[in-house]
């Protein structure tokens, strides 16, 4: 793999959250994603300063009041390989979980036993997986109280989409209304190119790329 310079990290502070909102600049809405990326997610090795509380809770608040909508469009327009972009598909899977709880974890289960569960995971490793403990898990990166390694967490995730993919029940329909998740969720391919985007976004962060 070439080895990416890192982009240098916003600086993380108060007034950098007043962007979330009207702002239109190209380079203050990269910066924005950037900076609220990082106030949800710790540095591996320090790459970035971890927030300071007032500006944690600053985009906490603004999220508990506005909902996730405002950063969700923040942050669509980041790269996979970057921070943002991958919480951004991360975000997308949460919310997709919370419209069709109980047919995601009904396809989750007709993955693991799915004769075709070996063409998209190693099938021992597949039965190890605990679906309710990660989607309560996914669940604590918007509200900040994720605290895991989250390569390990990213590695989780492109695991369990795998087992969705091998799934034969297409139960889903595409949302014409938002076609950037129909991109992330929808399709079997979908779900298995977002799972490699996710795999290749741990090793990024391990090495400390992933800005």
């Amino acid at each position: 793999m070439n080895a990416k310079k890192p982009r240098r990290p916003a600086i993380i502070e108060p007034e950098t959250l007043e962007y979330l909102e009207g702002e239109e600049e190209p380079a203050l809405s990269s910066e924005s994603a950037h900076t609220s990326a990082r106030i949800l997610i710790s540095a591996p090795r320090g790459e970035w300063s971890d927030p300071d509380p007032e500006t944690k809770e600053r985009l906490l608040n603004f999220l508990s009041t506005h909902g996730v909508d405002d950063l969700a469009e923040l942050w669509s327009r980041s790269p996979a390989e970057t921070l943002p972009g991958t919480l951004w598909r991360l975000l997308l899977i949460d919310e997709w979980m919370k419209r069709f709880p109980e047919g995601v974890a009904r396809r989750f289960q007709q993955g693991l036993t799915s004769p075709n569960l070996s063409k998209f995971i190693d099938v021992e490793g597949a039965h190890t997986l605990d679906f309710s403990g990660w989607r309560k898990r996914l669940g604590t990166i918007m509200t900040g109280e994720f605290k895991e390694d989250f390569a390990d967490f990213l590695e989780e995730s492109q695991a369990i989409l795998r087992v969705l993919a091998a799934s034969e029940e297409i139960w889903m329909k595409e949302d014409p209304t938002n076609p950037l998740a129909n991109e992330v969720t929808v399709r079997d391919d979908a779900l298995l190119n977002t799972a490699q985007e996710l795999f290749k976004s741990a090793s990024l962060y391990r090495e400390g790329l992933l800005n």
